[in-house]
């Protein structure tokens, strides 16, 4: 039996493998804070705000239940100022009254690798063979579906109705025997523009439209 266990461990300690630990100190990621703030940009960025430019504007959030509820309120006030309005606290300080509600406001994720899963062998050999990834694959996205009605606050006649507004925003990381992670969507190329910083360990060469480039 002893030998047995020599033998095992002998060969376990052969192979190499890569882990990757999440960590956070916050009870959300960045990354999955900056996911649903990235969608939630990508779907206000698709309306046009200018027919009521220069109004006075009350939001009213009553019909807005989701995640970053704050978040997609400030991003409206945000957007409502860049078009000269004039944000009010009381409807009837309004000219314009603009509601503003969520479909659908959130993250998930896809995992996938090709390897040998993590084995517990029974007793008389109480050993836990790790997981062995030789290819694994990693895609989160950020959704966000919001709807934005305005209408005059005096004759109730709609303004803006721009409907439903859907995006998505990705990050995507995939990594080959443990030679390092290469990462690449929307998210990482949104930080690599505002830090410089790039969150790949590795860079690979690809061809786009018949030149070289690096996959970030």
């Amino acid at each position: 039996m002893e030998y047995r266990l020599i033998a095992l461990t002998a060969l376990f300690s052969l192979c190499c493998g890569c882990a990757t630990i999440k960590q956070s100190d916050t009870a959300r990621t960045g990354v999955e804070q900056l996911l649903v703030s990235s969608a939630i940009d990508k779907s206000l960025d698709r309306i046009d705000f200018r027919p009521i430019s220069g109004a006075a504007v009350y939001v009213e959030q009553k019909y807005l239940d989701c995640v970053d509820k704050n978040y997609v309120l400030v991003a409206t006030h945000q957007r409502l100022l860049k078009s000269g309005c004039t944000l009010v606290e009381k409807p009837e300080e309004a000219q314009v009254v603009l509601e503003v509600g969520s479909g659908g406001v959130g993250t998930d994720r896809q995992e996938m690798f090709v390897g040998v899963p993590e084995i517990s062998l029974p007793v008389p050999l109480p050993v836990n063979i790790p997981k062995i990834s030789f290819y694994s694959r990693t895609r989160a996205n950020g959704t966000a579906k919001l709807t934005l009605v305005a209408y005059d606050a005096k004759t109730k006649q709609p303004v803006l109705s721009p409907g439903s507004m859907l995006a998505r925003s990705d990050h995507k990381s995939w990594n080959v025997l443990g030679t390092g992670h290469v990462v690449s969507g929307s998210v990482p190329a949104e930080l690599e523009r505002a830090t410089g910083e790039s969150e790949s360990l590795v860079k690979v060469p690809t061809l786009t439209a018949g030149k070289p480039t690096t996959v970030r």
